[in-house]
């Protein structure tokens, strides 16, 4: 066995790759959440512009 399984140890001798977890998952939660708005911003940007002229030019059948 190992030094770091060994019971009754103290907390230096602590697991170096103890994570809190419940951070780690708030912290995903909230990057998961900005890339979903920052994705549909992008879809909708695309569909929905504004300003500029939304006329088309008509094309004559000489320029075909």
């Amino acid at each position: 066995m190992d030094r770091w399984h060994l019971g009754g140890g103290s907390k230096a001798e602590e697991d170096p790759f103890h994570y809190d977890y419940e951070t780690v998952r708030n912290g995903g939660l909230i990057f998961a959440g900005l890339a979903f708005v920052v994705g549909l911003i992008i879809l909708l940007s695309k569909r929905f512009r504004c300003g500029g002229s939304k006329t088309r030019r008509q094309i004559s059948e000489n320029e075909l």
